[in-house]
């Protein structure tokens, strides 16, 4: 089968350790492929220019690792829109799910009209500071992943220290979210497709001494820095078996409600002292490399990582038959 592997191509002001870093990903992902005994063709994507789309087309099944163009990650929702168009199967989440996902307002809302457990939370418009929430909050912006604009200053417990926050991010951010912090513990739950992984723990017990227990930018991607340090993954969780299938209940409802149970993803979820979980945020298409959280879910679950990338392939694979199933029923239908 012709495997096409799509990724951000970058740009020009890329420090060389990122387009690595990408580069490394994406030939991980090519050999497990190979492996499988799939041909396969790289795919890189710039901005302004659509002529991977004419590759795209001419592949059985393209595996997406495109987590944003010329690295603006708001670019991911249409790329992966792009991807729909086509109709070629591809791997990850769909882009109904990247997009909403990516506006975590919009999510939240959805999981509070649908019962699933979430923090209070607010969208600060223009700067104006939220009176309804209850401190200590935690600011990030709406629209990102990947604990990108999250760092030990996040956390406020004032309402001026909120309102200093929101002025040092004004401008950064389209949509700023303030959300009430949650004490307790954080782990991951991963999915692919409806199958869920075993659920991996956070442990913060050694990060820098007045830091708050929240996984940053650098704890996620600076390899080596004290919050890195800090968040040591711990996979299985221990958590017991009926804290564990409340856990497991909660990260479900997530899936299904955002991510439809299509292609792969990992929902955080914070259990306050008193056993409460509460959803912080469902990842599209997370790290899927072979030393992130993802693959060591996986491994728990019994799979090597060169299983885990057939697996997602496979899910792919089975979601454009079930469309086209679901297409065929449709225009058999009198009108």
């Amino acid at each position: 089968m012709r495997v096409g592997v799509v990724y951000d191509a970058g740009s020009g002001d890329w420090d060389p350790k990122d387009v690595a870093a990408v580069l490394d990903n994406v030939r991980t992902v090519q050999k497990a492929l190979r492996s499988g005994g799939h041909e396969t063709t790289l795919i890189p994507v710039t901005l302004g220019d659509v002529r991977w789309l004419q590759k795209v087309q001419r592949c059985d099944v393209i595996f997406n690792l495109c987590e944003g163009v010329n690295g603006i990650a708001r670019y991911e929702d249409y790329a992966v829109a792009a991807l729909d168009l086509t109709r070629v199967p591809f791997t990850g989440c769909t882009s109904w799910t990247v997009t909403i996902a990516h506006r975590k307002h919009i999510a939240n809302t959805l999981f509070a009209a649908h019962g699933v457990p979430v923090p209070p939370f607010a969208l600060a418009k223009r700067g104006v500071v939220p009176t309804a929430l209850k401190f200590p909050v935690i600011v990030k912006p709406s629209g990102e992943d990947a604990s990108v604009g999250i760092d030990s200053g996040a956390v406020c417990t004032t309402r001026k220290a909120l309102k200093e926050r929101l002025a040092k991010v004004a401008g950064l951010w389209e949509d700023t979210l303030v959300q009430e912090y949650v004490p307790g513990r954080e782990v991951n739950v991963g999915f692919v497709g409806s199958e869920m992984l075993p659920i991996s723990e956070i442990n913060f017990e050694n990060m820098p001494d007045g830091s708050w227990p929240i996984v940053t930018y650098a704890a996620k991607w600076d390899s080596g820095s004290p919050e890195d340090l800090g968040t040591e993954p711990v996979c299985p969780a221990p958590l017991g078996p009926e804290l564990a299938r409340k856990v497991a209940s909660v990260a479900r409802s997530a899936w299904q409600l955002i991510g439809q149970e299509n292609g792969y993803g990992r929902v955080d979820i914070r259990i306050t002292p008193d056993g409460q979980p509460y959803v912080l945020e469902v990842n599209p298409n997370p790290d899927i490399s072979a030393d992130a959280g993802l693959a060591r879910m996986a491994s728990v679950r019994g799979w090597d990582y060169d299983t885990l990338i057939l697996k997602v392939v496979d899910e792919a694979l089975g979601r454009a038959e079930r469309r086209r199933e679901a297409e065929a029923l449709y225009l058999k239908i009198p009108v």
